[in-house]
């Protein structure tokens, strides 16, 4: 299995600004990269750094002027995702409420909808709530909604999706995070949201919306929610978003690829 990805924006910035960027594949990926980034056409340079579970940070100075990013990465047979050593502090991490995961306030509809349902009864209950009560619908979506929200419209994006499973989950009782993806076969190609939670001893990938197959996607971030994984951040300088294209492909798809949600799958 060969995985190729690609991700490419320009921005207008009007004054110095801080960038972090959450575009590479997380560490522990073989890959051969390809990172070019400019304002107006002049090399800009960057350092990475690293974060929670393997994600590695873009950070750069910029501007004023049009900050392009190019990236590229060819991505090898992946040497499996075994199980995350976990300490309980960071499940409790993945337990409690976070700005778009309302904990509290998901805590009796989860209880009254799912029951004593346990383990992988309760998640696979869940997804298949979601997958149901939710239509993909970006107009529903604004930037602000959390997991409430998102259930009381009844749709939202990939991220909206994400965020109801993990508070559902994590009022059951299941740590549950965050993780954005580079996933092959999603059409339209995007970046992409899905949910982690931690059982039988590691995290197990779970998405609701079904647009794309979960053996394939390749992890870029992880954290509590969208906040901590947002793919570009600044602070300083008015920031204009003047195109972004991403795209993810998997030589090992067939045309006619689809997720089985019923299989159980770690994110590499």
């Amino acid at each position: 299995m060969v995985r190729t990805v690609h991700a490419e924006f320009a921005m207008d910035v009007d004054g110095e600004a801080e960038f972090l960027l959450l575009l590479l594949p997380a560490a522990g990926h073989d890959a051969d990269e390809t990172l070019v980034v400019t304002v107006d056409d002049e090399p800009v340079s960057w350092t990475e750094r690293a974060g929670r579970h393997g994600t590695r940070e873009l950070v750069l100075t910029a501007g004023p002027g049009r900050l392009a990013c190019t990236f590229d990465a060819t991505i090898g047979e992946r040497a499996g995702a075994g199980a995350e050593e976990v300490e309980d502090v960071e499940l409790d991490r993945y337990l409690a409420a976070s700005r778009y995961v309302e904990v509290d306030e998901l805590r009796d509809f989860a209880s009254e909808r799912f029951g004593r349902a346990e383990g992988w009864t309760a998640v696979d209950a869940v997804v298949r709530y979601v997958a149901r009560h939710l239509e993909y619908d970006m107009d529903r979506s604004a930037i602000d909604d959390g997991a409430v929200a998102t259930l009381r419209k009844a749709g939202g994006m990939c991220r909206d999706y994400a965020h109801v499973v993990i508070g559902l989950c994590r009022a059951l009782g299941i740590p549950a995070r965050y993780a954005s993806v580079y996933a092959p076969a999603l059409q339209p190609p995007d970046f992409h949201a899905v949910a982690e939670v931690h059982l039988d001893g590691g995290w197990w990938v779970v998405d609701a919306t079904h647009l794309a197959p979960r053996g394939s996607m390749v992890r870029i971030a992880t954290g509590v929610d969208a906040e901590e994984t947002a793919w570009a951040t600044n602070s300083g300088g008015w920031v204009t978003l003047d195109g972004l294209e991403v795209e993810a492909h998997d030589d090992a798809l067939p045309d006619d690829a689809a997720d089985d949600p019923s299989e159980r799958i770690r994110l590499a």
